[in-house]
């Protein structure tokens, strides 16, 4: 029996926006507020589809399918914009990051990945995709509206490619590696 393998599908964020959003939860850090487990700006995506603990027969097939949706699909810039809670901001467990340019694409690109990988076995989440980068979690549900009051946009960044990554859960938190990447490589003017 094969060893499962903990992963997921994203889209990178590249280092210009990286290094603002570094910046900015600096800021955050320093505020008084209620405790959050801040990400490491290393390890920031925008998850397209979470497939959890999953077999090497299922990414060999998820990575033809994903390679076959990238080849669809192309380029796009993408801007990052506005800070947000889940539930909400007085009872949030997690502080996230929406999109605002690039917003329809990459929707558009979860779509055909969820699409494509649900041809191969995957069962996707039955709520609505929300595009955002996930900023901090909070172990208690607490009051951020302090930090969603942040006003916060990224530089536009040009999103090339879909990542499959691997993700290794540790005492010291998540360690992510790329287990292939798919270029974004349709031809403009060609069917998608």
């Amino acid at each position: 029996m094969s060893e499962a393998i903990r992963s997921f599908v994203a889209v990178s964020i590249l280092e210009g926006a990286r290094g603002q959003i570094a910046e900015l939860l600096g800021r955050l850090r320093r505020e008084a507020g209620p405790t959050v487990r801040w990400v490491r700006p290393e390890l920031m995506h925008l998850t397209l589809a979470f497939l959890g603990e999953v077999s090497q027969d299922f990414l060999d097939s998820a990575k033809e399918q994903l390679s076959e949706v990238a080849g669809r699909r192309e380029p796009f810039v993408m801007q990052l914009k506005g800070l947000g809670a889940f539930p909400d901001q007085w009872r949030a467990r997690v502080v996230w990051l929406g999109t605002d340019q690039g917003r329809t694409e990459v929707c558009a690109l979860q779509k055909d990945v969820v699409r494509a990988l649900s041809s191969v076995g995957y069962q996707p989440e039955r709520r609505p995709f929300s595009p955002h980068l996930t900023l901090g979690r909070l172990r208690v549900p607490d009051d951020v509206s302090t930090a969603v009051a942040v006003q916060f946009v990224t530089e536009a960044f040009t999103v090339d490619r879909v990542v499959l990554f691997r993700s290794v859960l540790g005492s010291g938190g998540p360690a992510y590696s790329v287990l292939a990447e798919f270029p974004l490589s349709c031809n403009p003017g060609q069917p998608a």
